[in-house]
């Protein structure tokens, strides 16, 4: 499908027009007669935690979502407003193996048919490392944006990531600001983000506003910063936290990386955050007078993705069929069988089914290995009872993670788990241990207990050979201390490789909560 016929400047651009229009004369920049078209309405369609969801999922007991129920919706809405953009505020193309297994381009396909204008860079867009960032870039017809990283070589941001675009809709220039989240560095492996800086919040919230004053000098007034940064309320959460520094210039807040449907004022700027994983979309109208060019009124609104109130789109249901036709045999075929479903559990801060499975998995899978350790957020997916398919395996562990070991005294074994003890992350998940915590403790004595399986208690000057994924064996989610392993070995081993040996093993497999991890 063409593009709709409106054009994305780049900052060269922006300035390039901004002279044109200036050496136009005031004829150009004439006001409309009062009551002839003064106030016209920009449409602004925002997208958040995407992550690939390619196809229907339920919501509230209906089927929503999917690329093709998606793609429906949004085109109707651009057919109804010519001066429409479609913004996406990051972790669009990690997800199912629909998506994981392609490195997100399935994903940028349908992107491509729905005519998104703009998408920030999430921390998931980092999972498969900058050299497949930069094919999927290529690959998009929308820019990728992030006004807060920089290439450490050059001091300005990396190839292929805008700080910011302008759209001109039919007359109205829109800026758009585009921010990732300052904490990229600790949820992504480390090669993945290797040479890049991510801001602090602070000074990404300075970022976004010396970019509005730089909009402005361009003649640009109407102003939308795109976050993947999150509400966890209408009031807490990192994005409130940003929106709080910002400039009053800003007129609206498209928020993400926390798939919860909240429309709210911060700071006197609308902020929506619209449901995630397709099933639902922000649907914002800013009134804008174009003698002035402010924006004089904003209505928000957060619309669900229904399957059976739209006729779904038929290009991008074909682009789904292609890549699940690739996927083929190969991700259907059976790998094992659970005879009750495998739950990650109602929080990711308790011991749960999966992280139980997961853990016993990385175990078994080497000799000689006695404690397993993977981190509950890593963990993406249930698992139905009945045959397991392998691509079930990949919706679990889409991260392409490998097997590191390495050894640990007791003491240093014990500190990880203190970093996991109700970390923002999620808490650690074990196997070969049983462990307790304190959630209302301060760090450093959070930790009350620690066993071996069988209840020996944990030796602190004894060593333990310990098997974690490569992203924790680099820090990642804080982990800090399982960077100081000896004798660390990246097995390339697959995760999803050892979970598909256990389940030839051992299925049907009935993993249980059964008290390796109390939390008081």
């Amino acid at each position: 499908m063409p593009r709709s016929a409106r054009s994305a400047l780049t900052l060269l651009g922006a300035a390039v027009a901004a002279s044109a229009l200036a050496m136009a004369g005031t004829a150009a920049n004439a006001a409309p007669p009062p009551g002839k078209g003064r106030i016209v309405e920009v449409q602004i369609l925002g997208l958040s935690e995407t992550h690939g969801q390619l196809t229907p999922l339920n919501r509230d007991g209906r089927p929503a979502g999917g690329a093709a129920a998606l793609t429906a919706y949004l085109e109707q809405e651009q057919a109804e407003n010519p001066r429409t953009l479609v913004l996406d505020s990051g972790d669009f193309m990690q997800g199912p193996a629909i998506s994981s297994y392609f490195e997100g381009a399935s994903t940028v396909d349908v992107y491509n048919e729905i005519g998104v204008d703009a998408a920030v860079v999430g921390n998931h867009e980092f999972d498969w490392g900058r050299d497949a960032l930069a094919e999927r870039t290529t690959q998009a017809d929308f820019p990728f944006l992030a006004v807060n990283v920089v290439d450490e070589r050059t001091g300005r941001a990396p190839e292929g990531i805008e700080p910011y675009v302008v759209e001109n809709l039919k007359g109205v220039k829109v800026g758009v600001i585009g921010v990732a989240n300052p904490d990229t560095k600790n949820v992504t492996l480390p090669e993945a983000t290797e040479g890049l800086s991510f801001l602090s919040l602070e000074d990404s919230a300075a970022a976004v506003n010396a970019a509005v004053e730089s909009l402005r000098s361009r003649n640009v007034e109407t102003i939308v910063v795109v976050a993947h940064q999150g509400l966890e309320t209408a009031t807490e959460g990192s994005l409130a936290d940003l929106v709080g520094l910002l400039s009053q210039e800003v007129d609206l807040v498209l928020g993400g990386h926390i798939p919860t449907e909240i429309s709210t004022t911060i700071n006197g700027i609308p902020v929506v955050q619209p449901y995630g994983n397709t099933r639902g979309y922000a649907d914002v109208t800013l009134s804008v007078d174009r003698a002035t060019k402010d924006v004089v009124d904003v209505a928000t609104a957060v619309d669900p993705t229904w399957v059976d109130e739209i006729e779904p789109d038929a290009e991008a249901a074909a682009i789904v069929a292609d890549y699940q036709a690739q996927l083929g045999a190969e991700l259907g075929r059976t790998v094992g069988e659970a005879t009750t479903s495998i739950l990650r559990g109602a929080t990711r801060t308790v011991e749960s089914e999966m992280g139980n499975f997961v853990a016993d998995a990385m175990r078994t899978y080497l000799d000689g290995v006695d404690i397993a350790v993977t981190n509950a957020g890593g963990l993406r997916a249930d698992i139905d009872a009945g045959p397991i398919t392998l691509e079930e395996v990949y919706a679990v562990l889409p991260f392409n993670n490998t097997l590191v070991t390495m050894n640990l005294t007791g003491a240093q074994v014990a500190q990880v788990l203190e970093e996991g003890a109700n970390s923002q992350y999620g808490t650690v998940q074990v196997s070969g241990l049983r462990w307790s915590y304190d959630a209302a403790a301060p760090f450093g004595d959070r930790v009350t207990s620690v066993t071996l399986a069988d209840g020996t208690p944990l030796d602190p000057a004894a060593t333990y050979r310990v098997v974690t994924n490569n992203f924790m064996a680099g820090g990642g989610d804080q982990f800090t201390t399982l960077t100081q392993g000896a004798g660390t070995v990246d097995t390339g081993i697959n995760l999803v490789d050892a979970v598909v040996r256990y389940l030839g093993t051992n299925s049907p497999v009935d993993p249980q909560v059964e008290g390796r991890l109390t939390v008081q």
